[in-house]
């Protein structure tokens, strides 16, 4: 029996060093972007040049080659790429994989993976597994790995914002209790002492500061970050506009801050601005009394005068009042001809008389 499991082990290993050297998808070029700097050519179990700080993107760029021959004429198909970072998320991987696709022999193709690290990470070092795998026609495996390492290193003192959510974000008519909700983390490896969170903005009247007496350096603790909502109220006669919030932490003796901004949209209330539109304008009265207005003549360039006429007041609801001139009357007509006639006659006498009196 022992000389049988001492076999069945030595077979099964020259089984997988065999398959292990038969694998023809293989890694041709391995390069990872850490914030704006990249190490490039990685090998297995190489470190990995840059460091990583709290919240840094992460890029690994990976190439992957069917190493069969054109003679071979084998495809590998549905090949998968993943990467895992173990353990960087408070104990939790971080794992991305790629879409499948087919690799003809010879070809490669260059896959990229992205990830970012966790606000709250400890200060360590951290494995970082690549694996690849296919399969081609003859339903035979193909796989890949490689182990790199990661490493976090984190500044001594450092706070960041984290949350700055307004609500709501815009306001119109209603506005009354706007909530901003604002949380502060210690990421940096020292505790930090006696710290002022600051939110202000002096157009809307907004000012208000809190101290807390410490923010441990612990990732993942109640106790390391900072967690408010602050509301408040738009004064009725802000103008509309875009309005930034200032959110400032201090820190590390006040030496250092912490700065983010949470912008606020004003708009103009429509009904507010329809009912102001709907009010009846006031007309101011018109005079009853004659004015004397100056007119200027275009062609002569002289100065006359105008008399406008009074205006005659109202007549009572169902009175029917009529004007009429003088002038247009006929009883002025006939009082013109009766005073023609007897002037006529009167001359006719006077005439008749002369006549008499040279007889």
């Amino acid at each position: 029996m022992k000389a049988f499991a001492l076999s069945l082990v030595i077979f099964l290993f020259l089984m997988s060093t065999a398959y292990a050297a038969g694998s023809k998808l293989i890694f041709s070029d391995v390069d990872v972007k850490v914030g704006g700097r990249t190490s490039n050519n990685l090998n297995n179990n190489d470190r990995i040049g840059e460091d990583v700080e709290p919240g840094d993107n992460i890029e690994f760029r990976i190439k992957v080659q069917n190493n069969f021959t054109s003679a071979e004429n084998l495809k590998i198909r549905d090949v998968t790429v993943k990467t895992t970072i173990e353990g960087i998320d408070d104990g939790n991987d971080l794992e991305e994989e790629s879409s499948n696709f087919d690799l003809s022999p010879g070809s490669d193709k260059r896959i990229t993976l992205k990830f970012q690290s966790p606000i709250e990470v400890s200060e360590d070092t951290f494995d970082v597994l690549i694996h690849a795998e296919g399969e081609d026609k003859n339903g035979t495996n193909h796989e890949s790995e490689m182990k790199l390492k990661l490493e976090v290193n984190k500044k001594s003192h450092m706070l960041k914002i984290t949350r700055k959510t307004l609500s709501p974000a815009e306001v119109s008519c209603n506005r009354k209790n706007v909530q901003l909700a604002v949380t502060a983390i210690n990421i940096g490896t020292e505790d930090e002492k006696d710290v002022a969170v600051e939110v202000s903005n002096p157009d809307l009247g907004i000012s208000a500061k809190d101290r807390i007496t410490e923010l441990i350096a612990e990732p993942n603790e109640p106790e390391s970050r900072f967690s408010k909502t602050y509301s408040f109220a738009v004064p009725g006669d802000a103008e509309a506009g875009s309005y930034p919030i200032a959110i400032m932490a201090s820190y590390d003796d006040d030496r250092k801050r912490a700065e983010d901004t949470a912008q606020l949209t004003v708009s103009e209330c429509a009904a507010a601005k329809k009912e102001a539109s709907a009010k009846p304008k006031e007309v101011a009265p018109k005079s009853t009394d004659s004015e004397e207005v100056t007119v200027i003549s275009p062609t002569t360039g002289r100065t006359t005068a105008a008399v406008v006429q009074p205006v005659q007041p109202a007549a009572p609801e169902g009175i029917t009042v009529s004007q009429e001139s003088i002038f247009s009357s006929n009883a002025f007509v006939a009082g013109i001809i009766i005073a023609e006639v007897v002037a006529v006659i009167v001359g006719i006498v006077l005439i008749a008389g002369l006549f008499r009196r040279k007889g």
